[in-house]
Order: C-alpha cells, then structure tokens, then sequence
C-alpha cells in the first residue's frame, strides 16, 4: 500500500499485512509477508507512453433500481427506523484483452497522489485468472505511531466541477450543506466514541474540513489521542469497522438494510486493508475507489451515504463519479 506524505524507512522489517472483509464477522486473511519496503515513490514504469484504447463493453449498471433503493432507505429514515445508511452498486466492465494489472495500479498511483493506493492478490482466486483488489482509497481508518493514533473519517460528499470557481463554490456549498454535515456528524460521534473506549486524550474537531480527491468533495474530520497499553489498534480497528462512513447507523438497522436493498455480497468492497508492525506501529484504510480485476474483467464499486434530505438522483450521480476513479484507472 503506497501513501502519500508517508515516511521513508531504511531496510526491512517484519509487519503483519490484512485485509478485512465489509462483514466483520467473516473471514479475514492475515500473512507476514517475506520482504517490506517503505517508500513514497510510486510506479511509472507501468505507464505506456501512448496508451491504446482497447474495446470495452459495461454490464450490470442498473440506475433505475439503485434510485429505487434510494427511495425505499428514504422511507425506513423517515420511519425511524434508521438515521443513516449506505447504498452501494456495482457495474462490471469487460474489455477484450486481459487488463494490465500494473498498468491500473500505476494509474491509480499517478492521478490520486493523496490516496491511499493498495493491491492484494486475493485468497482462492482461479489460477489461470487470479483475482486481484485495487484501489486508491481516501479514508483512513486507524493510524498507530508509537502509541499516539488517527482516524480521518469522511461522510458528506459532492462531485467536483471543472471550472475552478464554481469547484470552490461547490466546496462552500458542501460544507454549508446541512444535510452534509448531520451525516457527517453521525461517523464522527461513532468514532469519537469508540476512540474513548481504548484511548486517553481524544480530540475531536467541532467542525469538519475539505478533503479533495481528483473527481470529489468530502467533510473529513482529523480524530486523535493515545492509545492505552495492553490495547492492540487492530483490536481498536475491528471495534471501529465498519463505521457509519461505509454503513450506517444504527448499525444493525443499517446492516439489514444493506443486505435487503442491495443486492450483492460486497466481500471486501468497504473493508480494511492495511499493515502492522510487531510495535504496534501501522496503518488502516478503507478499501473505497477500487475494484476487483480478473483477466479481462474488472467488477467496480461505489457507494453514497443516505439521510433524510437525500436525492435518489443526487446520490445516484454520487456513485456514477466515484465509479470513475477506478474506471478511469483501467484506460
């Protein structure tokens, strides 16, 4: 996993490397791999000078039902039932040649120099096309640097304009947005208050800040403390995942919305990705803007936070350009 901003380190060292699927509850796969370097230079050689354009075809991109989805978790807020929930989609886009693999992980590294950009060989995938989860994710779950650790949770977001002053007034206008903030306000308190539970000196912002990826606009709030001794963070990491950022609150409500409402496994689609060290040292993202590449197809997914207020059409525009990192990665 590349990270902007990340320090460089000298040499190797043994860490424990995981992926943890949107269901906490199934199966993680954790392993220490042979050999670690830590750097901040990301691949280019990858990258063809001139790229040649092969056919693709999309599949799966059923709009009219994702609105209708929309509609419905509207309707359970409105009752009660739920505060907020997330909807996601899926499409699956087949090309007629086998997809480059390094080529997209060098893409993605290239045009989302904030990300987190991450590639994992996934377990029981087939031989002759191994399946494998990338993706540039903007949201940090859990960072430990010698006790001392971060979340940098995200819910509010908006797509960007191409025109520099009517992208700054999207921005003002997201963080005005008072549908915004309230889902923003739910992941926050949820993280804060897990944060308390195993950490000492928690600070919590009152007010979210702009966080800009190339196509998007999010409400992200930078939350701190220590964590205490004895306390693994991927203990803390499991008791944070999944946040109300990727699925809702109340949880359980969310969950059995999610499962009702969408249908389709997500696996490690709004999971955790990331590494530890034998100090407790590491990093967690989610796994966001990715997609899952297997020979000449690449299943993508995306997904928008509902609360009262939400626009099925809106939200529906949500996805179709987060869709796009990833899609856009694939050439």
């Amino acid at each position: 996993m590349t990270a902007a901003g990340q320090k460089k380190h000298n040499g190797t060292r043994q860490i424990v490397v995981g992926l943890v699927p949107f269901d906490a509850d199934a199966e993680a796969v954790f392993y220490i791999p042979e050999e670690v370097e830590f750097n901040t230079d990301y691949p280019t050689a990858a990258l063809p000078k001139e790229e040649r354009r092969n056919a693709f075809e999309i599949h799966g991109d059923d709009s009219p039902a994702y609105r209708k989805n929309v509609t419905e978790a509207l309707k359970r807020i409105e009752s009660g039932d739920l505060d907020k929930v997330v909807l996601a989609r899926s499409v699956t886009v087949d090309f007629n040649a086998p997809i480059d693999i390094d080529a997209v992980y060098a893409r993605l590294c290239a045009r989302n120099g904030s990300a987190y950009v991450y590639r994992v060989d996934l377990p029981d995938s087939l031989e002759d096309a191994p399946a494998v989860l990338l993706g540039a994710s903007p949201e940090l779950v859990l960072s430990s640097d010698k006790g001392k650790i971060r979340s940098t949770p995200l819910a509010g977001s908006i797509p960007r304009a191409t025109n520099a002053l009517a992208d700054e007034e999207v921005a003002r206008g997201l963080l005005n947005s008072k549908k915004d903030l309230v889902e923003h306000s739910l992941v926050v308190q949820a993280v804060g208050d897990t944060f308390r539970q195993f950490a000492d000196m928690v600070e919590v912002p009152t007010e979210p800040q702009l966080v800009q990826t190339p196509v998007i606009w999010h409400l992200g709030t930078y939350i701190t403390g220590m964590l205490r001794e004895n306390v693994s963070p991927i203990t803390l990491a499991y008791a944070l995942h999944p946040t109300p950022a990727v699925g809702g609150w109340p949880q359980e409500a969310a969950r059995k919305a999610i499962a009702e409402l969408e249908g389709f496994d997500r696996g490690f689609y709004a999971g955790l990705i990331g590494w530890m060290d034998d100090e407790g040292n590491g990093e967690w993202v989610l796994t966001l803007r990715c997609g899952i590449v297997s020979g000449n197809k690449a299943t993508v997914f995306a997904g928008a936070g509902i609360v009262a207020g939400s626009d099925p059409e809106k939200e529906h525009t949500e996805t179709r350009t987060k869709l796009q990192t990833f899609i856009n990665a694939l050439g």
